[in-house]
């Protein structure tokens, strides 16, 4: 019997965001990146969460805003995300991966992303090299080329366009037609907005809108259950929470700590 690949919890809970705008195409002899506002995030930004399963600490995870720096002849920032088991999980289901993401400091897409995976008995590396103004990207692990849409986003860098997107003027219910790619492939995404809430953090207490993505076919996310995040309701948009619904219990990842915020935190409460 053939196995079939499930997504990876340890990936998928904080991956949430995968996905690319629609976009009409350019001519490619005429290409000019877009320029995007971004009032959400900076260079030294450092985001740490705890994992937890159930109400046990399984991994660290963080995402930091490394540095400014050039590729192709364009800026970008580069992106790192970690996930590190504690000790005591080791021994059960170790964690121990890595993505970078180089992103358009202006067009906030990729240039360039890089993925080392390893869960368990379960590994994964994947390098991948944007070309958005030829529509295509080239899978430097595969060795092969595929279409794109235009600004096109991988795992990471679209968890960081999402969050310089206006969610202050949403309501209950409203939707974000998105797509996200995965495997060489383009899936539809909805990021729906389903309420506002108050979140107790060990950092403190803050004011958040709560969002959960939609996934209309087959894709990363698709067996793993139902997701929901809480972001600041501020012009970070600091996803504090993701908790996720798995058919064996609950996961969630929790804020720790975090520090190079671009905005004040108006979204934290007096306590």
């Amino acid at each position: 019997m053939s196995r079939v690949r499930r997504p990876k919890i340890f990936t998928a809970i904080f991956l949430t965001l995968i996905f690319t705008l629609d976009v009409a195409a350019q001519d490619a002899g005429k290409f000019v990146y877009r320029v995007l506002p971004n009032n959400a995030f900076k260079v030294g930004e450092r985001l740490k969460y705890s994992l937890k399963y159930g109400l046990v600490k399984a991994a660290n995870t963080e995402i930091a805003v490394v540095k400014e720096t050039t590729m192709r002849g364009e800026p970008v920032y580069h992106i790192e995300y970690t996930a590190n088991t504690v000790p005591i999980f080791d021994n059960f289901f170790k964690v121990d991966d890595r993505y970078d993401s180089y992103l358009h400091r202006n067009a906030l897409c990729p240039l360039y992303f890089k993925q080392r995976i390893r869960e368990g008995k379960f590994s994964k590396d994947e390098e991948i090299e944007f070309f958005h103004e030829l529509s295509k990207a080239n899978s430097v692990t595969a060795k092969k080329e595929f279409p794109i849409d235009v600004y096109a986003q991988d795992i990471l860098s679209a968890y960081f366009y999402v969050r310089t997107l206006d969610l202050k003027s949403l309501k209950k219910d409203d939707v974000i037609p998105l797509k996200q790619i995965s495997d060489e492939k383009v899936f539809p995404l909805d990021i729906k907005i389903r309420y506002r809430d108050v979140l107790e953090t060990e950092i403190g207490t803050f004011k958040t809108v709560v969002v959960e993505p939609i996934v209309q076919g087959t894709g990363l996310f698709k067996s793993e259950g139902r997701i929901l995040i809480w972001m600041t309701d501020d012009d970070n948009k600091i996803p504090l929470k993701i908790a996720i619904k798995v058919a064996v219990g609950s996961i969630t990842a929790e804020i720790s700590s975090m520090e190079g915020i671009r905005n004040p935190l108006t979204a934290k409460l007096e306590e």
